[in-house]
């Protein structure tokens, strides 16, 4: 039995609806953790130990259908990575599906779908395997279909559109001083991490028989976090003697949330424009939106004399670079407020 792509573009399409567009009511709703949606009638519940699952077996009882919703639980740090953890635990383990499943993703108001699918076997009838996995707000949730007839798919597009995520119940298990913005931001009225963050990294290639260098460059990046939950990003890049005469310059906004130990970055919009030494504009484009979930902390460095943003992340980001260099922090990006970036332009 093959999988078709169509299932998943189908599925995914009702997950762009339901999640990012206004919601209806729905009847006989109900609600696993921050997961809210509308069970499949007549079908039959088993709770389990932190999910709940919905099975269907036709009257032949050659044709079946599991859905199970799983409880929230933290996220590992990128979408991508709370993907590949819930692929492995959920479908390659009980299932020795694929290890790279074909994905469909989208983000919207803080939250990042992500959907896959392969085919599988179920005690030795081929069937498929799709999951959801939601990340937002340092939380991702998982919902799981295994099934083996095409005609029920329509009950599981059904069951896809009635999801709703609650990131208020979120929200509410936040520390006392936070709040929800007019926004529905999490932002919290004792938030330390206002104000402006910056760091920088250079470096050289190599150098020649002669000692003459090879080639360098640097990378200049600010954040700045106000108190209305919103952010800018802004970032040069001059990416060495090879490439001299080029300056990429980075300007981004859009919004955070903090929930503990776990800051979100949401981007509305980012944008690179690249310039040559005289500041002539010789390409624009736009980035990708790398919607990060970051374990952050304030660390105080005795070397620096000062306290620093230390935020850590399971893969580098485009917008972020490299890794700073730090025994202490792996993984991380570490900026301070004394330093202050002399812009190009």
């Amino acid at each position: 039995m093959k999988l078709t792509r169509k299932i998943i573009s189908v599925l995914f399409a009702s997950l762009v609806f339901c999640l990012f567009m206004p919601q209806t009511t729905f009847c006989q709703t109900e609600k696993l953790d921050i997961v809210e949606y509308t069970p499949p009638k007549g079908w039959t519940k088993t709770p389990k130990d932190g999910a709940v699952a919905y099975s269907y077996i036709n009257q032949s009882k050659i044709g079946f259908c599991v859905i199970t919703v799983y409880a929230s639980t933290a996220s590992v740090g990128s979408p991508p990575q709370d993907f590949t953890r819930a692929w492995n635990e959920l479908v390659v383990r009980p299932f020795k599906a694929e290890a790279n499943p074909k994905t469909e993703i989208q983000s919207s108001d803080g939250w990042q779908a992500i959907v896959g699918g392969a085919a599988i076997e179920v005690e030795g009838t081929k069937a498929y395997a799709i999951l959801s996995v939601f990340s937002g707000f340092g939380k991702t949730a998982n919902v799981l279909a295994v099934f083996n007839d095409e005609s029920l798919v329509a009950q599981l597009d059904a069951f896809t559109q009635s999801i709703k995520l609650d990131k208020t119940a979120i929200a509410a298990n936040l520390a006392p001083g936070a709040a929800v913005n007019s926004d529905r931001q999490v932002v919290a009225t004792d938030n330390k991490l206002v104000g402006s963050w910056a760091t920088s990294a250079s470096g050289t290639r190599g150098r020649d028989q002669s000692g003459n260098v090879l080639d360098s460059g640097y990378y200049k990046r600010l954040y700045t976090f106000n108190r209305d939950g919103s952010y800018t990003f802004k970032a040069e890049r001059w990416l060495g003697y090879m490439k001299a005469n080029e300056y990429w310059m980075t300007e981004e906004q859009g919004s955070y949330t903090i929930a503990g130990d776990v800051l979100t970055v949401v981007p509305k919009r980012s944008i690179t424009t690249i310039k040559n030494r005289e500041g002539v504009v010789v390409k624009t484009q736009k980035n990708m939106l790398e919607t990060t979930a970051y374990r952050w902390t304030l660390h105080y460095f005795a070397g620096l004399q000062e306290t620093q943003l230390v935020l850590q992340t399971g893969a580098e980001t485009n917008r972020d670079g490299a890794f700073a260099s730090n025994d202490l922090f792996p993984n991380s990006y570490i900026l301070g407020q004394k330093y202050k970036p002399e812009w190009k332009f």
